[in-house]
């Protein structure tokens, strides 16, 4: 079959566009030809801050030939009173490109029509893919768009050439007032003339030649290999992230690492400061040495290989000089005042117009802190360090640093509490309260920052929620369910069994008083926010949805949710519980019927002895007391299930899966298992709503201490028919 090559040519692509615009064109172009059956073999898409291409290998050089079925007038309609076709008929006929006699008469579910029998397909290839691509072009997605010169037609950069071959031949379209050709270019500087394309396999070859890498993850190599060689040159690694590497590999079509200094005297800077100057403001590359230390060396990633190198890094130097140079300033700057004088400075700082100031919020922050620190029994050391660190926290977002390099909030906190001589475990509560800033971030590992992350992400919601500011479909424009998301996650990283309405509560009393009122009803919303966001992570892990639901209704804590779908996942996959949930749906469904039969929170009660409330002398029937004989057994496994759940897994943060497989269940499965033989025969042989009011009530009572047993798991009736 014969093969495509498209290619748009464009003026520079924003680097945050390259790689996901490269794999919406290999996506739209695949599902476009699925759509016109032309089904594609590969789809390879190239993508570079001048191209985006794909090379579609295998094209069928026709559509298939089909017979379509095409309903036309009721028959009432279609036929006159001697059975010839009426004006009608032919009319439709002629529309559809078929003679009279080919016309049939069918009956269906709505009655009785005219249908047309209508050979189509067969379309060559070469006659659909023009308006197929040039759809693409105009519909390849984009946040932005722009207009250029007198063209009308959107694109993400102005389009520069279009190349298009099928079949070695030139696939005439155009489109933006841009005509195809068979000519691509190549790199911008190094080899900037147009050069013939003869066939799709030799276009990276030729662009390879040209100074182009076109393929996406083989320039990213080739990038990292050039970082590599540069900084080797002194002796040193580069210390970038996967972020930079990604954000070069897009601002180049060709990569080459060039060895830049600074001063000594800038090391007096933190490494983040220093990271962030060269890494956030002008994309280099940080280099590290043998201490684990930066050192006073950058790599700059070039699109081009000038004759003069040391002309490029003289540039370079320069202007990263500039940048330390105004760092430093800043951090001498700060360091002239301690974080109280600079905490000071947070009742100018806004929050949110209706909340106050950031002083404001962290006063209540302080205040649902030292609540929180009773409620979880911290150790001594976590709790100073937390209230040691409530009068700076947020302190340095009034610091000259943090007002120029925002994304060091936090790390410059730690840094000047560290400088003026603060404890350590004060300092890293700092840095721990701000984190995790973005999804990919690491939760705070400590007590203390953990504590003061969760309580500063609750208050914010809180105050939205009473403002009615709530997340609505897509829209988030206060970024609430990423706080939500933080909940949950460090939550789960601490391991605490700290139920979400202790946190939500502790929160909204701060707020008395304050400039909202923190209703029961606002409560309630911001507990259900933050059970979704921990059901979104557990099922973003593979969880099944209703698992998650049994695991999340049977719980009070994240952790304790995240336990149970693992726990619930592993006794399902051992294949014994199937009918045991179905006869667990029946007993819940039939306790509903007397309220004071069952503790329907019982998985947030004291244990008690199994059958306390059930009345032996009420039994008439010999299918009640191994019932009632078979409770003891069955909630020892449920402890036993859950104790091993919680020993296995103590805690981990949610965003990723769990640490480890649940492991030695079987034993303590087959006791839970153990009551469904009685169950099941109490629940066939016995009349359990009766006549008789006190018999109805202990039938329901022994019904209810199976349920609240089993319940400790979760709400097993999500899990009937699994």
């Amino acid at each position: 079959m014969p093969d495509l090559l498209f290619e748009i040519g464009t003026e520079e692509l924003p680097s945050w566009y390259v790689k996901g615009g490269g794999e919406a064109l290999v996506e739209l172009i695949n599902e476009r030809l699925v759509a016109a059956r032309l089904t594609p073999g590969e789809v390879v898409g190239y993508a570079t801050p001048r191209r985006l291409a794909v090379w579609v290998k295998g094209i069928p050089a026709a559509t298939p030939r089909r017979v379509e079925e095409r309903r036309g007038p009721p028959a009432s309609v279609a036929y006159d009173a001697a059975g010839g076709h009426t004006r009608a008929a032919l009319a439709f006929a002629a529309k559809n490109g078929v003679g009279a006699a080919e016309l049939a008469r069918r009956d269906d579910a709505k009655g009785s029509y005219l249908y047309a029998l209508v050979p189509v397909g067969g379309e060559p290839a070469a006659a659909v893919l023009p308006e197929l691509l040039a759809g693409v072009v105009l519909d390849l997605p984009a946040p932005r768009k722009m207009r250029w010169g007198e063209q009308t037609t959107p694109f993400i950069r102005p389009v520069a050439w279009l190349l298009a071959l099928f079949d070695g031949a030139l696939l005439p379209l155009e489109v933006a007032g841009v005509r195809s050709g068979t000519r691509s270019r190549g790199h911008r500087f190094l080899a900037p003339a147009e050069f013939e394309v003869a066939s799709a396999a030799e276009y990276a070859p030729l662009l390879a030649e040209r100074h182009v890498i076109a393929d996406r993850a083989a320039r990213r190599e080739a990038t990292r290999r050039a970082a590599e060689a540069a900084a080797a040159e002194a002796g040193l690694v580069p210390a970038h992230d996967d972020a930079l590497l990604d954000e070069v590999t897009d601002l180049v079509e060709s990569p080459f690492g060039v060895l830049g200094r600074f001063a000594d005297a800038f090391l007096e800077l933190p490494d983040e400061v220093l990271a962030t100057v060269m890494i956030k403001h002008q994309r280099f590359c940080p280099t590290m040495g043998a201490t684990g230390r930066l050192a006073n060396a950058f790599v700059g990633i070039s699109n081009n290989r000038v004759p003069d190198e040391a002309l490029v890094r003289a540039g370079y130097e320069q202007v990263l000089a500039g940048r330390l140079e105004d760092a430093r300033f800043f951090w001498r700057a700060d360091r002239r005042k301690s974080l109280s004088q600079h905490a000071w400075g947070l009742s100018g700082i806004a929050f949110q117009k209706e909340l106050g100031s950031m002083a404001d919020k962290t006063s209540r922050v302080g205040e649902a802190v030292v609540a929180l620190v009773d409620a979880l029994d911290l150790p001594q050391a976590d709790a100073d360090a937390a209230t040691q660190a409530l009068p700076v926290f947020r302190a340095d977002l009034a610091t000259e640093m943090v007002f120029e390099f925002p994304e060091l909030e936090g790390v410059m906190a730690r840094a000047y509490a560290l400088a003026e001589g603060l404890p350590v475990a004060t300092a890293d509560a700092l840095l721990g309260g701000v984190s995790p800033k973005t999804h990919e971030d690491a939760v705070p590992t400590g007590a203390a920052g953990a504590l003061l992350a969760v309580a500063d992400r609750v208050d914010k919601l809180i105050g939205f929620f009473a403002l009615g500011k709530r997340p609505s479909g897509s829209a988030d424009p206060y970024a609430l369910r990423r706080d939500g998301l933080a909940v949950a996650r460090v939550l789960g990283a601490m391991g605490w069994p700290l139920p979400l309405t202790t946190l939500v509560e502790a929160s909204a009393a701060a707020y008395a008083g304050g400039p909202v009122t923190a209703t029961t009803e606002v409560q309630a919303q911001v507990v259900e926010f933050v059970w979704d966001r921990v059901a979104s992570l557990l099922e973003g892990n593979g969880a099944a949805v209703n698992v998650v639901r049994a695991a999340i209704q049977g719980s009070v804590t994240a952790i304790g949710a995240a336990r149970r779908v693992e726990l619930l996942t592993a006794m399902l996959r051992l294949g014994e519980m199937d009918d045991l949930m179905a006869l667990y749906k029946r007993a819940a469904n039939l306790a509903k019927g007397e309220p004071q039969a069952v503790d329907v929170h019982a998985f947030d009660r004291p244990k008690r002895e199994p059958g306390a409330g059930v009345k032996r002398e009420l039994f008439q029937s010999p299918l009640e007391a191994p019932l009632l004989a078979a409770l003891p057994g069955a909630q020892r496994g449920v402890d036993e299930l859950l104790a091993a759940a919680k020993a296995q897994l103590p805690a981990w943060d949610l965003r990723d899966p769990a640490p480890a497989a649940l492991s030695g269940l079987e034993p303590h499965v087959a006791a839970v298992v153990g009551i469904k033989a009685p169950l099941d025969a109490f629940l066939d042989g016995v009349l359990v709503l009766a006549d008789d009011g006190d018999l109805r009530r202990n039938r329901l009572a022994l019904l209810g201490e199976v349920v609240r047993v089993l319940r400790r798991l979760g709400s097993l009736e999500h899990l009937a028919g699994a």
